[in-house]
């Protein structure tokens, strides 16, 4: 590096826009200094003084090369906005930071909306005109300008207006992570959708929305939950779901001191039936009792379950041994009422269960298991009478 003399650090002042980064200056002792690229050489052959020509000629090329980025940057720029899918109102914002934040939102690969602080639109990409609208990115313009409260439900919609009302009393970025609400349509329909909320600081507050429909992955996980709880034959619960709802309704019962009551019933000689009329008629024969148990529930709140084989249990919440005596009774006239000739057998032929049942009044069982306990005996019993019998656990 070289030591400018006087006149050339007097000529740097008179340079208006040159590049400085050429430049290191040493504000204590007021001297000057400046790099040279590989190619450039100062044309004196005094190490310690730079002649004025050079100087000047040096600066000039780098003011020129300076101007020529600016306009090629300014000239892209000019053409990603023109070139955007991102409708764009008005607004008193511009330069780099708008254009950088409309690129943005059209790409992103989410529906995207951009907002003010009063909660009009003031961007959105073809996915959230998609969503939002229902239809293709040539209505965007009706996108625009509209209230992004009207599509909320409550109480997110009061929520929103309080973060609003409170970032003008006390300013503060109105950021929160995604969380799950619902959204009203143009088409009056709702859908379920997780949305999040991000501060663009600008000089005038805008807010970047991102929206995901959730509908496809709640009817999946719908789908899935059905297929993890229910019996594939029978369309009752299977037994995980007995499990855990007897420990739920348990739990919750005895902290509000209602009864609580467990019914077993088991299909009398029904190895002797599939032996007789094959696996196919069995299954058949199970699907029909099935739903003669289903239909004989006292309430919603009931849950009906193939316990195992020919076994189903039913945990009955807010019932005592009254009702669930009546239920059994109800249960097995249904079932003796039945008829197989729609499945080719013939009328002859009927089948019966047995039943048990205990239930919690009086803190006889200490536990959900004893419970259960005491109505798998009580089923036992009944078929020691001689089967199609109720028996109940005193």
């Amino acid at each position: 590096m070289l030591e400018l003399t006087s006149t050339a650090e007097n000529q740097l002042t008179q340079i208006s826009q040159v590049n400085m980064d050429m430049f290191i200056g040493d504000t204590k002792t007021g001297n000057i200094y400046c790099q040279f690229e590989a190619n450039e050489h100062p044309p004196s052959t005094n190490p310690l003084k730079l002649e004025p020509q050079f100087l000047s000629n040096n600066l000039a090329n780098h003011t020129i090369s300076n101007q020529t980025t600016a306009n090629i940057s300014a000239n892209k720029a000019d053409s990603n906005q023109a070139n955007t899918d991102v409708t764009v109102a008005e607004t008193k914002l511009g330069g780099n930071a708008l254009s950088s934040l409309s690129s943005l939102v059209e790409h992103i690969m989410e529906a995207m909306i951009v907002v003010d602080e009063f909660g009009n639109i003031q961007m959105a990409n073809r996915h959230a005109v998609s969503l939002l609208l229902d239809c293709d990115k040539s209505s965007a313009n009706s996108l625009i300008g509209q209230r992004w409260q009207s599509y909320l439900c409550e109480p997110q919609k009061s929520h929103y207006q309080q973060m609003i009302l409170e970032s003008r009393l006390e300013p503060r970025p109105l950021n929160h992570l995604p969380n799950e609400t619902t959204l009203n349509m143009s088409n009056g329909q709702t859908i379920d959708v997780e949305m999040s909320v991000t501060h663009f600081p600008m000089s005038e507050p805008l807010f970047g929305i991102i929206i995901r429909d959730l509908s496809k992955y709640r009817a999946e996980y719908q789908q899935l939950y059905k297929w993890a709880s229910t019996d594939c034959l029978t369309n009752l619960s299977n037994r995980r779901v007995f499990d855990a709802d007897l420990k739920h309704q348990w739990k919750t019962c005895i902290e509000q001191g209602d009864p609580i009551s467990v019914l077993i019933i088991d299909i009398d000689h029904f190895k002797t039936f599939n032996d007789n009329h094959g696996h196919v008629m069995g299954d058949r024969c199970l699907q029909k009792i099935a739903a003669a148990i289903q239909a004989s529930l006292p309430n919603e709140n009931c849950t009906a379950a193939r316990y195992g084989g020919e076994e189903f249990a039913l945990v009955m919440p807010n019932c005592d041994t009254s009702e669930a005596q009546a239920t059994a009774q109800l249960i097995q006239q249904n079932i003796n009422a039945l008829t197989y000739m729609d499945i080719g057998l013939d009328i002859s032929v009927s089948v019966s269960v047995s039943q048990g049942h205990a239930s919690e009044v009086n803190g006889q069982f200490r536990t959900a298991n004893a419970l259960l306990c005491a109505a798998d005996t009580a089923l036992y019993r009944a078929k020691a009478d001689g089967r199609n019998r109720i028996n109940t656990c005193c």
